[in-house]
């Protein structure tokens, strides 16, 4: 299957689109993008410090631009669209990466708990779709990504909504890519999994909570234990080069994804509860922390 980075055109002339990316998973793959020749939009719901994060690589030789984009309205992502094609004349890889995490017991989460983290995480995976892939169609050429995370491959005490909406996105990218495949094979698709990376995901998910009137629980230490994870660089690097490779599966912590699946194919076969351990182990096979 042909991938957006392997088209006719030269690195110079590609053009990525990053979701979420003024920190964090989607910086790390601006970031990767940058290196390989690509010009970069920027795309974050807080329009300040989008713009600082693009000023910042255009210091570093980087051809970047930076638009505010709350990814669960359709009509900013529709904009956001049509300003990247006004300023770049051309997309070829939408990396959908904004997402929000909660932790908290299911007995505990309110209404705005779930819609929030389903609009994010979900909403905003489907908009970016909804509004990109006519565009890759009618070009003949692209690719979509979209952040998931090893969460939404197996399930954990506590992160119910977020294995929920990370569940779906898996869910939603592989039934595309295999439309795609069929239909178009020009554009291709893949899935972000990663495990413990060291964002700010519980600081800024935070923050937008509390700006919808609730909050996580349990959050100081899922915080701590992801500040000793791969750093975002190294997963975004990970990432591009999956992509560059025609991966659809791209596993910053391989190893460890391959043992808690075959642990839950176990508990399948079983048909019982599959109880991961409390920690997942740090380790990633490709790249330590």
């Amino acid at each position: 299957m042909v991938t957006a980075m392997t088209t006719s055109s030269t690195s110079a002339d590609r053009v990525a689109v990053i979701t979420g990316a003024a920190g964090g998973i989607g910086l790390g793959l601006a970031r990767a993008c940058v290196a390989d020749g690509m010009r970069v939009a920027i795309a974050d719901l807080d329009a300040a410090r989008a713009g600082e994060t693009a000023k910042a690589l255009r210091a570093e030789g980087a051809n970047a631009e930076a638009w505010a984009c709350d990814v669960r309205h359709p009509a900013e992502v529709d904009r956001l669209r049509d300003l990247v094609l006004e300023k770049f004349d051309r997309v070829d890889l939408v990396c959908l990466n904004a997402g929000l995490g909660l932790v908290k017991p299911v007995a505990e989460c309110t209404e705005v708990d779930w819609r929030l983290l389903f609009d994010v995480n979900v909403n905003g995976v489907i908009n970016g779709i909804r509004s990109f892939l006519p565009t890759l169609i009618a070009q003949g050429s692209g690719h979509l990504s979209a952040t998931a995370s090893l969460s939404g491959l197996v399930a954990d005490p506590g992160l119910a909504i977020y294995n929920g909406t990370k569940f779906a996105v898996v869910g939603i990218m592989e039934s595309l890519g295999m439309e795609l495949r069929r239909d178009h094979q020009g554009i291709s698709v893949s899935v972000l999994c990663p495990g413990p990376v060291a964002t700010d995901i519980v600081a800024n998910s935070n923050k937008s909570l509390a700006d919808e009137g609730t909050a996580m629980t349990g959050g100081e230490d899922v915080a701590d234990y992801l500040a000793r994870g791969l750093s975002p660089d190294t997963v975004g690097r990970l990432a591009i080069d999956g992509i560059k490779a025609g991966d659809f599966w791209l596993l910053p912590h391989p190893e460890l994804t391959v043992s808690l699946l075959e642990e839950r194919v176990a508990a399948l076969r079983l048909r019982r509860l599959y109880a991961p351990d409390q920690d997942w182990p740090l380790q990633g096979g490709q790249g330590q922390p």
